[in-house]
């Protein structure tokens, strides 16, 4: 059995490469909160378990056993997501925490249960795509809150951070996934954009609408 930490690991590698070539030390450090030594000599060790492929100067990426490994904890910590949400009342900046203690915990038997009680959802309440059992993950397509014309309408597809309280503001803004929303004005000089949410006019700052994925139509969150 893999330990917590190594589970970690190869998660964030998988998360950063998925807009990088290679994960590095430095990015890996921040986004785990640990020293870039640490950082260093987990990787050699995950290198030399199989795990990780580590380019010099450039940083790392996961060899497949590394990436199966990965995409299951992704898996567990998505749908463990999704029940805390759907049938136990959690709030989407509450599940985070709770979900990455679990994701370690349960087993393959029980998240595969709790994905039959959910009616296989094909995404997270984030947005995120869920892998299926044999571990293979459906990319989702949209583009940035921060880069759509005024006049617009769009749905939310999905929220790129997990940080709590980033997540908090944004729904009490109504800016969750499944949510529409017309783009009203944008300020110059990369002033805030304001937005219609319903019938709910909000500001929000150029940072946070480029969190926020959207589309042009409700098809793809499912």
């Amino acid at each position: 059995m893999l330990s917590e930490s190594t589970e970690m690991y190869l998660k964030e590698v998988y998360r950063l490469t998925q807009r990088e070539s290679y994960a590095s030390t430095s990015k890996l450090a921040a986004a785990l909160g640990v020293s870039p030594a640490s950082v260093s000599e987990k990787i050699k060790s995950l290198a030399n378990q199989g795990y990780l492929i580590h380019e010099w100067r450039e940083g790392v990426v996961l060899t497949p056993e590394g990436k199966k490994v990965a995409l299951n904890i992704l898996r567990k910590h998505r749908l463990v997501s999704m029940f805390l949400v759907e049938k136990v009342g959690y709030q989407i900046d509450e599940i985070c925490e709770e979900a990455c203690s679990l994701e370690h915990a349960v087993s393959d038997r029980l998240v595969n249960r709790f994905e039959e009680i959910l009616g296989f959802p094909s995404v997270d309440p984030l947005g995120n795509p869920i892998p299926d059992r044999s571990g293979r993950i459906k990319p989702r397509h949209y583009r940035m809150l921060s880069e759509i014309s005024v006049g617009k309408t769009v749905v939310v597809q999905a929220l790129e951070t997990v940080d709590s309280k980033r997540l908090k503001y944004l729904r009490k803004l109504g800016l969750v996934p499944g949510s529409e929303v017309m783009i009203h004005d944008v300020a110059p000089f990369e002033g805030p954009l304001t937005v219609m949410v319903g019938k709910k006019k909000v500001a929000i700052a150029p940072a946070l609408a480029a969190i926020v994925g959207v589309s042009n139509g409700r098809e793809e969150h499912k």
